[in-house]
């Protein structure tokens, strides 16, 4: 059994409209989700073997608020320019691409592939999913084997659940 955990950016800050996309920071709001998140890694005893991370400013900080929680160094995670703008494919073929000695990825993502992916790996229909939600898909195949029939969500958290 291999675990998928999805992971939506915390609130990012909107305050400077003109600010380009990739360089938006986090909200104050933002900032206290993560640190929330980072708390229920911990209280839940998560671990992860790899993290992969989308390389803008609001994951990136969302990872570096969440990561003690996890146990996991920033230093160690794959940060990653594909991830901004990535689509479902893409971010499957990374997945599909996993070492097997791997059980455990966490991927730090933006909508709507956090979301589409969610609904992809589950065959459910989740209409929302805020800025800082995680969601634990099992897999019960090889990383290269992975299909949607063997896979299955096992929980969606959302901030306020924290």
């Amino acid at each position: 059994m291999k675990q998928i955990y999805l992971l939506r950016h915390a609130d990012s800050d909107w305050s400077n409209l003109n600010q380009h996309d990739f360089y938006r920071s986090l909200s104050k709001k933002g900032i206290q989700e993560a640190s929330k998140l980072s708390n229920f890694f911990k209280n839940q005893t998560i671990s992860v073997d790899k993290v992969f991370c989308s390389s803008s400013e609001r994951t990136k900080q969302t990872f570096d608020m969440c990561s003690d929680g996890l146990g996991y160094p920033i230093t160690n995670a794959t940060y990653l320019d594909r991830l901004y703008l990535a689509g479902v494919d893409e971010i499957i073929s990374l997945i599909k691409e996993l070492s097997e000695s791997t059980s455990s990825i966490l991927i730090i993502g933006h909508n709507p592939a956090m979301l589409d992916l969610v609904n992809i790996f589950s065959n459910n229909k989740i209409n929302n999913y805020p800025s800082c939600s995680l969601s634990e898909i099992i897999v019960e195949s090889l990383w290269k084997d992975l299909s949607l029939k063997k896979c299955k969500l096992k929980s969606v958290c959302k901030p306020q659940e924290f």
